[in-house]
């Protein structure tokens, strides 16, 4: 809990430094070095050693993440598709050099590769995207996530007793999964009082409760979906890079899945 506490009292400032003080292009920049990182955790996770197999799929992460999350490189869709097709087919020649060898590439790390420099960049790119619209925008996915993670964490240990999901994670309950609403719900209301007041912008009340409950809902299942992976792979971190969190999966598993939706929510509401 130490660990945590000063990490998050370092890391705070320069997450906030960094979407409201620096250029947009460093918060891309920032989201290709995570995607990088996650790619390689994932691949290592799944795959052991066989990642070195795969070893231009954390630049291939990075780069996907780069292209889909700065705008104004203005890159058009058919050469994203053409990126999503060369990783694939990056991924499974490499399956067919190596198989059949003493070291050859199994299906789940292959997966977990081409997995990583796809899916993986979207989530981080949709944050980046949501900072060329407005910082306030790029922070409303981490408070939607993170809040709801610390209101599931002390809710659970204060009044947990049900368990949600024992086999994939034995920690989690039923009371901390409904502290996990009322907290992203309770942050995405400050977030919303702040921004109202300072760069007035107001998306309504009722957005605001319908994100603050869908950042909870999607940022669990991120949180269980990553954690699925853990169980049936045997790890219990993804890395050690954020010290007291774990790796850059373990900390944005759920960001992954809420900064997406809340791209989707937030332009189509501020159209």
């Amino acid at each position: 809990m130490k660990k945590r506490i000063i990490f998050a009292a370092v890391g705070v400032p320069v997450l906030l430094l960094i979407l409201f003080a620096a250029p947009a292009w460093a918060t891309s920049a920032m989201c290709a070095l995570l995607a990088a990182v996650a790619s390689y955790e994932l691949m290592h996770a799944v795959g052991d050693e066989q990642w070195e197999l795969l070893p231009a799929m954390p630049v291939l992460a990075a780069a996907m993440t780069g292209a889909l999350g700065t705008p104004m490189l203005g890159i058009e869709p058919v050469w994203m598709l053409a990126g999503i097709f060369a990783v694939i087919l990056y991924g499974f020649v490499m399956a067919i050099i190596t198989h059949g060898r003493e070291r050859q590439l199994g299906f789940a790390a292959l997966a977990a590769g081409i997995l990583s420099a796809t899916v993986l960049p979207a989530g981080f790119a949709s944050l980046a995207l949501l900072r060329y619209t407005a910082p306030a925008l790029a922070i409303a996915p981490l408070v939607g996530a993170f809040m709801s993670d610390t209101g599931a964490f002390f809710t659970g240990r204060a009044l947990g007793k049900h368990k949600l999901c024992p086999h994939v994670s034995p920690n989690k309950t039923v009371e901390g999964s409904a502290g996990g609403f009322i907290g992203s719900v309770a942050g995405m209301i400050i977030w919303h009082l702040v921004v109202k007041y300072t760069i007035h912008m107001d998306i309504g009340w009722g957005f605001v409760i319908a994100l603050g409950l869908v950042g909870s809902a999607l940022g669990q299942i991120g949180d269980l979906s990553f954690s699925v992976i853990k169980r049936e792979f045997g790890i219990k971190d993804y890395g050690t890079i954020f010290p007291g969190h774990g790796g850059v999966l373990d900390r944005f598993d759920s960001v992954l899945f809420v900064s997406p939706a809340y791209y989707l929510i937030l332009t189509a509401v501020l159209a």
